[in-house]
Formats: structure tokens, sequence, C-alpha cells
């Protein structure tokens, strides 16, 4: 939880009189305030093509180069979140697609490679091979090194709550989902999957709170698929969490990009800053048209200053899903929007041609005016070679 005091400023003065031409001691400057950035980006819907297109000639796997044009931007935050919409149960079950997943485990080491830190485990696809693909997923991702959350080995693992430290600040991160696409849950082991239930999630609230999380993360996999605004459910939930305690919000699950905000809550008879995105789109996948092509990296920036931490600012990057064909195989990268725009214009980048032009051009204009609509203080992000970004 992130509280706020009012501290008064004032200054020291001495009741002597300096000698005569003696200049009065300057005090150093105060320590500016640290910050510490969270980046979230969308789901990892790993198609079939998707996995076919990082197939090497020995049969295995290397999924980094989807994501070499944006590793810059993972790997210089302080955590980077990513939600997994596949299963990593192993090559024994048969890898595939829509519309039950399980996608190669290299995937977890390359994402580690390319700058994540957590894996969001609890979506509409964490039963899709069953058991052995809760146990499985989890195995691989701790072996790539990767913090999870969502779903659990055990009820030990299920009554526990995940909390990180960066830079002194302990930071909490909760994951649920609204559904498993109708796969119940394997009898006798009801706990493997964090679904959204209330009391499930205050329950969770208050053990971060009570082993002293200063800021509290749900990442939440709600609304309607292909929809571009948030439905009631989702804002009227929203709202009590942020009421709750929770300070930031990332959504996933519909496939388009939805509104985020960021704005001033009452909780607990203080006010605070919280930002929600309600959907982060998709970050890669092999849903080629309008709206579903795309995706965002979305960074929350945290400043501590006296010993409070507080949501200071947000930004965005949008990002585009660019297909090509390279030695007859059919390829897949992750594309900073604005960055391939100037690319394209510099003749910089002759992957891209004129009809990728004018889609980025289309991404851009749908992606800024949503965003924009919704809240205009947040805009996207300035990064180097782009001059918007």
């Amino acid at each position: 939880m992130i509280i706020f005091l009012a501290l008064p400023l004032g200054c020291g003065y001495s009741s002597e009189e300096p000698a005569e031409n003696t200049k009065p001691q300057s005090l150093p400057p105060p320590p500016p305030p640290e910050t510490i950035t969270i980046t979230a980006v969308g789901d990892l819907l790993m198609h079939m093509p998707v996995i076919n297109s990082a197939k090497l000639e020995d049969g295995s796997y290397d999924f980094k180069p989807i994501f070499s044009e944006v590793k810059s931007l993972l790997s210089s935050s302080d955590l980077t979140i990513a939600n997994l919409e596949t299963r990593l149960a192993g090559k024994q079950f048969g890898y595939s697609g829509y519309p039950i997943f399980n996608c190669p485990e290299e995937l977890a080491a390359d994402l580690k490679a390319v700058g994540v830190d957590v894996i969001t485990t609890a979506n509409n696809h964490s039963l899709d091979q069953g058991w052995p693909g809760i146990v499985n997923t989890l195995h691989h991702i701790e072996a790539a090194g990767l913090s999870h959350v969502g779903t659990n080995r055990n009820q030990q693992e299920a009554d526990q709550v995940f909390m990180t430290e960066i830079k002194n600040t302990k930071i909490g991160i909760l994951n649920y989902t609204e559904s498993t696409n109708g796969i119940p849950l394997p009898k006798g082991k009801e706990y493997a999957v964090n679904l959204m239930q209330k009391e499930k999630i205050y329950a969770d609230i208050d053990k971060l709170k009570a082993q002293g999380a200063e800021v509290i993360i749900a990442c939440l996999h709600f609304g309607t698929e292909y929809q571009r605004q948030p439905n009631e459910m989702q804002k009227n939930l929203v709202e009590e969490l942020f009421v709750r305690g929770v300070d930031i919000v990332f959504g996933n699950h519909a496939h388009v990009i939805q509104p985020m905000d960021l704005r001033t809550v009452s909780s607990n008879t203080l006010e605070k800053p919280c930002f929600v995105v309600y959907s982060l789109g998709n970050f890669i996948s092999n849903q080629t048209w309008r709206y579903s092509d795309c995706g965002l990296i979305v960074n929350v920036v945290l400043e501590k200053k006296s010993g409070q931490v507080a949501v200071k600012a947000a930004d965005y990057v949008p990002v585009w899903v660019d297909t090509y064909t390279q030695q007859g195989q059919k390829k897949y990268r992750v594309l900073p929007v604005q960055k391939a725009l100037e690319d394209y214009q510099a003749k910089t980048d002759p992957l891209l041609d004129q009809n990728d032009f004018s889609k980025l051009q289309e991404v851009w204009q749908d992606t800024t005016s949503l965003i924009s609509e919704a809240c205009p203080v947040i805009t996207p992000k300035q990064i180097p070679g782009g001059s918007k970004i």
C-alpha cells in the first residue's frame, strides 16, 4: 500500500551573525527521489505459425529474434512482467496452438534473455494441458530463472503471495483469471489456478499488506475478447481493488488494446494515485487483423520520496507484429511502431514495404487516439530513434 505523508519544509537559522566578509555555507542539494520503472506487455499467444517460425534445423527453437527489436525496452526496466498465454508442458504432449496451447520450453529462457522478469500464468489457457501442464510449465519457468505468479502446484503455493524487493521497495504482484475456458480444475487440486474470486483477491491483498508491501500490482485476465472498451465488470472490479489497496492493474485477455487511466483514488481516508490499463493487447500472436495485430509496452514509474512510494507517471510504446519470409520460412518480429515508421521513411529497414508502412500508420493512429481520449495525460514514450516515443 502507498502512504502519503505531508512533511513540513523549513530552514535552520543561527542566532549568531556571520563574521564580516564570511559567506554563508550552502547546504548540499537533497538527493533526487529514487524511481522504479515497472513494465508490462500483453499476451504471449503462441499460435503454431509463431512456434514453427522459431524452429531451427537441429529441431530446437529460438524465440529471441521475435523480440530483438524490443529487447532494450524490456531489459531497461527495473521489473518486466509478461502474460504467458500458452503452456510449457513438454514435447511429449505435442506442440500446439489454438485452442489447446503448448509451446516449446525454450520460450522461457528466451523471455529471460530479452528482459522479462516475471511471468503471469493464470489465464483462460492455464489448464490447456491439464495438471501436467501446470506442473511442467512452472518447472520450465523456474529453470529459466524467471519468477511466476498465478498457478500453483500445491496448497502451500496457493496460500502464499508473491513479493519482490527492488531498490529496497517491496512490491507485491497478484494474478487471477476470470475463466479457464470451461475446463474444470483438477479434482482435489482446486488450488491449481488463481480464479477471480473477490474473497481470494481481498485476502491476498491483506496478506501483502501484512508482509509490508509498499506497492501492489494486480494482473487480471478479464473482460470481453475483441472489445476495445472495458465492460462494467472490469471497471467496477478495478475501482474496488484500488480502494482495497491495489496501486496498479495490468489487464489482459481481450486480444485488443483497451484504454488506460491514471487517477487519484481515495483509500482508507488517504488520497493515492493509481494506474490501470484494461488490456495490453497482443504482444505476439498470429492474429493479423486490425486491432489484434498490435499491443502495448506499458511503463509505470514509481517515485520513492521521504521513505514513501507513489505512482508518479505512466507511458507506453505501441508495438506491431510484423511477418516476413526468410529462406522460405515465415518469420515474426515485434516492432515499436513509431521507430518502424521512421525506419521505413529513412530506408533503414529493408524488410518493411509500403503495405507495412500503411499498417503501421493505422496502428499508431488507432492506439494513440484510443488512449488519449481516455486519459490525455498519458502519452507515448520517447525513446532513441523515435521522435514521438
